[in-house]
């Protein structure tokens, strides 16, 4: 037992690190990585066999390792291990066998783990190779076995039981990473800085910094020092962490709430709420929620709830038939206060480039490319008055062409700014 714990030990540490190197370095000759990593062609053929589901290892069945000057297929390492000597009853075989079996349980952990005829499938494709179709009952033995010696050296397994038909690995899953794209992500979580996701992420921006960058030349520190995200952001962002997390757990568990909310005129209320979904817009996240009293869908922002409480003891039953896309539909934002209506806008050759290149919403349509530079596009949409917001950021930038009443109400919005500025003030808001 001492002699396959070693073994499988070997075998997965030779598996980590040949998918490191083929992460770090892609699409080297695969005499290379026998060389750099001291294994042997059939070890070799062997681990890629056992990382084939991954994508950043193989994308679409093609490995990220040459031969004669063109990618490994799956096909063509399957090839090499059907013509294989080896014998599958060997030592190496089994911690083979094994290191595979712990590879599948563990890519399977997110999804509850894998069934025993999902097992049995696996080692049909790992064992068969061509030859005469295994036993059934023969590859149950077979996987009982490899299940236990799993265990025997320290690898826990929740096995079946009432109500959950998976074997699952005992671990929490932690996602495979190549450095480029732990750099992506730990970039993307700056964008978090000093918002409601800001307490949620800093725990993962330090997991990556210690896993993914400490042996790295160039510290974790020089991402913030050397890549900069402006953005609006709230003045105390610590205040609204844990409220952001009962929120999505009561969405997802669909647990009653009640929430002191704080309106834009300064009135406070407190609401009895079923929250139905979750939106994000420009790193600002609101609330969807039915109101039991009223039986109507409303919408709040998270960061003017004042405090929650969750009566986790007390579900509701999810409306049948809602959606969160449905409910939305073709608002320009997160409000579905009017009907929807076909607005045209029209934009100045200075801005057109990049009014092209972006798509503000699903129904978006370039209706005319002038001779001038200028392009109108068209939007099916509804929640105007987010939209009105959005038209004045452009400034002279964009013209209303329809409807005539958004046109209307934003011509009398720049009135009412020139009457402010000429010391004429409207009170318009």
């Amino acid at each position: 037992m001492a002699g396959l714990k070693n073994q499988v030990g070997s075998i997965t540490a030779q598996a980590v690190a040949l998918r490191n190197y083929i992460a770090e370095n892609p699409d080297r000759d695969e005499s290379e990585l026998m060389e750099q990593l001291r294994i042997k062609r059939h070890t070799l053929y062997s681990i890629l066999n056992g990382l084939a589901g991954q994508d950043d290892i193989c994308p679409e069945g093609k490995f990220r390792v040459l031969t004669d000057g063109q990618r490994l297929t799956t096909q063509m390492v399957e090839e090499v291990l059907l013509n294989s000597t080896k014998k599958p009853g060997d030592k190496a075989r089994q911690a083979e066998r094994l290191l595979y079996l712990y590879n599948s349980l563990h890519s399977a952990i997110p999804y509850g783990g894998l069934t025993l005829d999902s097992i049995i499938q696996n080692y049909k494709e790992l064992m068969d190779q061509g030859k005469e179709e295994q036993q059934e009952a023969a590859l149950k033995r077979m996987i009982y076995r490899d299940l236990q010696h799993l265990e025997s050296i320290g690898i826990g397994i929740e096995r079946p039981a009432t109500g959950n038909r998976r074997y699952c690995l005992r671990e929490r899953y932690l996602p495979k990473l190549t450095p480029d794209s732990a750099a992506a992500v730990y970039v993307s979580m700056l964008l978090f800085r000093n918002t409601l996701l800001d307490k949620a992420t800093s725990g993962a921006k330090q997991e990556i910094e210690k896993t993914f960058f400490k042996n790295k030349a160039l510290p974790a520190g020089l991402f913030e020092d050397r890549i900069y995200v402006l953005g609006d952001t709230l003045a105390h962002p610590k205040e609204y962490g844990d409220i952001l997390g009962k929120l999505i757990r009561s969405v997802l568990e669909s647990f009653k709430i009640k929430i002191t909310y704080i309106k834009n005129s300064g009135e406070v209320s407190d609401r009895l709420l079923h929250p139905v979904g979750m939106v994000c817009k420009r790193n600002v996240w609101y609330v969807i929620a039915l109101v039991p009293d009223s039986g109507e869908y409303r919408t709040f922002r998270v960061d003017q709830i004042i405090s929650i409480l969750g009566y986790e003891n007390e579900t509701f039953a999810y409306p049948e038939g809602f959606t969160l896309n449905g409910h939305i539909g073709s608002s320009w934002g997160v409000f579905c206060n009017d009907t929807v209506q076909t607005v045209r806008l029209k934009f100045s050759p200075r801005v057109a480039h990049r009014v092209k290149n972006l798509r503000y919403h699903p129904t978006q349509e370039m209706v005319e490319d002038a001779a001038d530079g200028s392009v109108v596009l068209q939007f099916k949409v509804c929640g105007l008055l987010e939209l009105k917001t959005w038209i004045i950021q452009w400034g002279t930038e964009v013209e209303v062409l329809e409807p005539s009443e958004l046109r209307n109400q934003i011509r009398q919005m720049a009135e009412d700014i020139v009457k402010i500025y000429l010391g004429k003030n409207t009170g318009y808001c």
